[in-house]
């Protein structure tokens, strides 16, 4: 017998709702029995071995005991079953966004946080794009404790909060948020097919063309959805195309590497990184360095840039666990303190929040040292976002005056060019690629919402939002068979360090958004614009932005 991964210890079975158990591999007709709460219901699977059983009805709470036996076969018992409200969370980075990034603004919340009767099942991040995949293989149900709580998606957890604080029931939180995804991967081929038409159509009367479009390897549109879709199917054509983009960034990397002074002279260790007699070059922190009138050099400069900053250090701080916050750095950091690597990230949304180890400060001067690549962008600093030390109140400023110095280029003289760092192929955002492997697997659960944030990575096609939205909804209400409310979370306000002031594409989404909502029964919208932060694309506020959803979706739902 095998069962879906869903139904293991910790399930959350939705109040009020029809549930139940489902599996396969047993033998053909063979007797199924499922025992809960002292409760039996018997039924036969069929002739391939799958079975698919109604649970008796539970009292609101738990927990409860379930054993699932296959008559003269084997016996599976399942603890910790609850029976509550069950919600499926969706979207992109800002839902899948874990707690332990907004430890700035929450920081003794978070650590005094224990919600054991909110059980959370991450789905595993895959994609599949023939068919439809029937079960989840992988995945467990937690608790929201101290001990598991802080890779778990913060938005989803407050509205958990939230909602037990008001009702006192179990919570059932199943995420299937994948940064950067698109909205399309939420739908069936046929309902992608569906709104393509309906989408060139739409774009024939306000004049635009639907021949060809200019889709970059990880977007798509209305014009090329089927050539996707058809392209996809092809397994080989993924997995060649994946190992040679992953092999040509790790070329990359190595390549700049291996033309890094800083790295073959150890600028790590230095306590500056010029000689005496040498010229010193200083950039400002924060800034960045597309706007730097001062060093025209680092504007447009793909490589590594190596920034020192000395800081005294009194006496009471050594011997202590020290917090180093630098902001949002572009793109990727290696960090630095008196030659010890403290932290370093690979990509540049994450908030760099480092701790240096008791031991490796001393009195006087202590010596920070970022080795900063600019892959794909401009580098630099973000504006407006924390830099300093911090030892519990009392704070050392890192903003103003860094020594800096390049490592090493990708310039390449006979091109003329910066040899580029190519993104690679994010199967997971395609048209299909959730719905067929994260999504259908739920088919056979109960919900009592579904909870939707994304629209970030559709804003280059703003209008086309409104009808993918209806779309969506459409067909995950189809799917789970329930007319499920859907609250979704409008974009906050964020310009980024590349947008120019004025309207935006993100103003043209939200305005989707809020028309895509008008025209969808049993949806609301809950408005965030102002916990928005121009350069920050993921916001901390976000136990700010589950207040907000909660209340609408209490107006809507009644809880």
């Amino acid at each position: 017998m095998k069962l879906s991964a869903l139904i293991s210890n910790g399930l959350v079975l939705q109040r009020d709702k029809e549930n139940y158990v489902w599996g396969s591999e047993c033998s053909p007709e063979a007797v199924i029995e499922v025992t809960l709460d002292g409760k039996h219901m018997v039924e036969h699977a069929d002739q391939s071995g799958r079975f698919k059983i109604k649970l008796p009805t539970v009292a609101v709470g738990g927990p409860y005991e379930m054993t699932i036996y296959e008559c003269e076969a084997e016996t599976v018992k399942l603890e910790n079953i609850m029976c509550g409200d069950v919600f499926l969370l969706a979207g992109q980075s800002n839902m899948e966004i874990p707690i332990s990034r907004c430890m700035d603004l929450y920081e003794e919340e978070i650590k005094k946080m224990n919600l054991p009767g909110v059980h959370y099942f991450e789905v595993a991040k895959e994609y599949a794009f023939d068919k439809p995949v029937d079960e989840l293989e992988e995945g467990f149900w937690q608790e929201a404790t101290q001990e598991n709580i802080y890779p778990m998606g913060a938005l989803g957890i407050f509205f958990a909060q939230f909602h037990q604080e008001k009702t006192g029931v179990p919570v059932g939180l199943i995420q299937t948020g994948i940064g950067g995804t698109h909205i399309e991967s939420y739908l069936s081929e046929e309902h992608v097919i569906s709104v393509g038409k309906l989408l060139r159509a739409e774009a024939l009367k306000r004049g635009e063309n639907v021949s060809s479009c200019d889709c970059t390897k990880n977007d798509s549109c209305k014009v090329c959805y089927e050539a996707q879709l058809e392209r996809d199917k092809n397994s080989k054509w993924i997995e060649e195309t994946s190992r040679a983009e992953v092999k040509a960034q790790q070329e990359w990397i190595e390549k700049l590497a291996s033309k890094d002074t800083g790295i073959k002279e150890h600028w790590e260790k230095k306590e500056s990184l010029y000689n005496e007699g040498e010229e010193e070059k200083t950039l400002e922190v924060p800034g960045r360095w597309k706007n730097m009138s001062d060093n025209k050099e680092l504007e447009e400069l793909r490589g590594t840039v190596w920034v020192l900053r000395s800081v005294d250090i009194p006496k009471n701080w050594l011997d202590k666990e020290i917090r180093v916050y630098l902001g949002t750095l572009i793109d990727s950091d290696e960090t630095y303190v008196n030659g010890v690597k403290i932290g370093e990230t690979g990509y540049r949304y994450p908030p760099r929040r480092y701790r240096i180890p008791a031991g490796v400060l001393k009195e006087g001067k202590n010596t920070i040292v970022i080795r900063l690549t600019a892959n794909a962008r401009s580098g630099g600093f973000v504006p407006e976002m924390p830099y300093y030390l911090s030892l519990g109140d009392e704070k050392i400023s890192l903003e103003g005056k860094w020594q800096f110095r390049v490592g090493a280029t990708m310039y390449n003289d006979s091109e003329n060019r910066y040899e580029e760092f190519e993104d690679v192929t994010f199967f997971t955002w395609k048209p299909t690629a959730q719905y067929n492997r994260m999504i259908y697997p739920l088919r056979n659960l109960k919900f009592s919402s579904v909870l939707f944030y994304q629209g970030e990575s559709n804003a280059n096609h703003a209008w086309e939002y409104e009808y993918l939205m209806i779309e969506m909804a459409a067909g995950l209400r189809e799917l789970f068979k329930d007319d499920l409310p859907f609250g979704f979370v409008e974009l906050p306000m964020f310009g980024g360090e590349d947008v120019p002031e004025g309207w935006t594409e993100w103003d043209d989404l939200r305005a989707a958004q809020e028309r895509a909502t008008a025209k969808i029964p049993n949806s609301t919208i809950a408005d965030i614009y102002d916990l928005g932060f121009k350069y920050e694309l993921h916001p901390q506020t976000k136990k700010e932005a589950a207040k907000r959803l909660y209340d609408k979706m209490c107006e809507l739902v009644g809880y």
